[in-house]
């Protein structure tokens, strides 16, 4: 009989064990800001403060954040390449660049949107929401995929 209440207090402290972790691991989130915005594609939906309007058929301008600091994305018309820094609240994309296409009807938004990734010094995270900003000023947004 000793057996059994041995194994069974010892299956309970297990039991209890194993699903503490896991509320604790459920309760969990991610503070570092790069992990939160890296390894998703962020959409570009505004350009300070206006609704981008695409031509018809056009892919929808977008950049993706590596953890490893490489940035890669679309414009409208070219592929986008750089890097970020992030370091606190200031976010910026240096070494920005893009390949070298024409693309009469979507160059104003890529120029535009390019701009301001470039002029970037500052950020706000809501929600699936990221705003770019240079200081106060927004600059362009994006929301995650």
């Amino acid at each position: 009989m000793n057996k059994h209440i041995t194994t069974a207090l010892i299956a309970i402290a297990l039991f209890f064990t194993f699903t503490a972790q896991k509320c604790d691991d459920k309760g969990a989130t991610s503070t570092d800001p790069m992990t939160t915005l890296t390894g998703s594609q962020w959409n570009l939906i505004s350009l300070a403060g206006q609704a981008i309007q695409l031509p018809e058929g056009v892919k929808n301008p977008h950049i993706l954040l590596a953890q490893d600091g490489a940035l890669s994305g679309f414009g409208g018309c070219n592929n986008l390449m750089g890097s970020v820094k992030l370091d606190g609240a200031s976010l910026s994309f240096p070494g920005l660049g893009s390949t070298k296409m024409f693309c009469e009807a979507s160059m104003p938004t890529e120029k535009s949107f390019m701009g301001a990734l470039r002029a970037t010094n500052s950020y706000k995270l809501d929600g699936n929401t990221l705003t770019l900003l240079d200081k106060d000023k927004e600059l362009a947004q994006l929301v995650k995929q």
